[in-house]
Parts: structure tokens; sequence; C-alpha cells
């Protein structure tokens, strides 16, 4: 079976609350780069370094599950991203905010806060819907999640919806014995696709 290696690149498409942490220099991923101080990462937006994420993919479009994970830990993964997923969708700020790890190389919790209301007054409805769900790297304190991602979008002023698939590599660190999203990369599905 052939395998083809995807390496996500920065992906300039439609808003989309994809957490940023990390220390990439010069990458804000901000809906308003003037909100994020130099250096600091925003969960509004998404990109990545060249190379610094990748997932495998095989001939029939299956994602490569990272080998020797504990069940308990997988476990642990799945629930966090669940959580992930879930308090964005319910609009639940001080959930989700607990959800992403914090210091430096992830997120800033004041930044985060800001984004989101600015994205909760611009948007009746923003939602992820994830599918095929999958650990693609797993270490005692990192992992990374694959997922199909599915985001619609409904603007107040307008009324008008948008959505717009692609796929997602969520990065978890634990924090405190917990997973945590560290960073998220994103990148579009092209039209038709």
């Amino acid at each position: 079976m052939k395998k083809i290696k995807w390496l996500l690149a920065p992906a300039a498409a439609l808003l989309l609350l994809a957490g940023c942490g990390g220390d990439e220099e010069g990458n804000t991923n901000s809906t308003d780069d003037s909100n994020a101080p130099a250096g600091q990462q925003s969960a509004i937006g998404h990109g990545t370094e060249d190379g610094a994420i990748g997932f495998e993919m095989a001939d029939d479009g299956s994602i490569e599950e990272a080998s020797g994970v504990p069940e308990e830990e997988k476990a642990a993964i799945l629930e966090a991203f669940d959580r992930y997923i879930g308090t964005f969708n319910n609009g639940d700020i001080d959930g989700y905010l607990e959800v992403l790890a914090t210091g430096e190389d992830a997120y800033d919790p004041d930044q985060e806060r800001a984004a989101f209301e600015q994205m909760a007054a611009q948007y009746d409805k923003v939602e992820r819907t994830p599918s095929d769900m999958t650990v693609v790297s797993y270490e005692e304190s990192e992992a990374q999640l694959f997922a199909n991602l599915e985001t619609t979008l409904v603007e107040k002023e307008t009324g008008e919806s948008l959505t717009e698939k692609g796929r997602q590599v969520t990065v978890f660190t634990k924090q405190d014995g917990k997973w945590k999203v560290k960073e998220v990369y994103y990148v579009g599905n092209a039209p038709g696709h």
C-alpha cells in the first residue's frame, strides 16, 4: 500500500478558531493582527512552520495511527479533543480556555478571550464538526491528533452561511497531568473536494 506524507503548510482561508500556540516568530495568526503581541500566538487563525507537523495517508485516504499509544492515554487525548470542540461549539469561553495550554510556548488566555469574544460578536454560528480522529504521533508529554474538519459560519450582519472542509492536526501537551491543546495546524480542502 502506497503512503503519502502530508506536511501541513500555511493556509490563509476562512476564519477558524484553530489554536496556534508555539513559538513561530512573526506568525500571530490572528483575525486582527494588532491584537496579538509579537511572538504570541492566537487561537483565531491557523498556520504552521514548514515541516513541523505531518501525517501519513494511505492510497485509500486512511490516516496511519501512531503505534504504541497506551489505550488510557489515547482515550484521554480524544476526551480533551472532544472538550476542545464542544466548548468551542457551545460558546463556553471559560471551558474552552481551560482546554488550552498556557505559558511561554502556548496561549495567552487574555488574548484568546478577546479573540473568542470578537468572533462571537461577528458570527451567529461558528461550528466545527470533526471526523476520523486519529492519534498520529505520541510521546509521553506530547501528542498529535489528526481530524477531518467541517466548519460552518453564519455571519450576524448578513445571515450568510459558509461551510469549509479541511484537515487539522491538533498538538497536545501535558500540563498538570492533563492533555491541553498547545497548537493547531489546519489546511482547507480545495474547492470541490
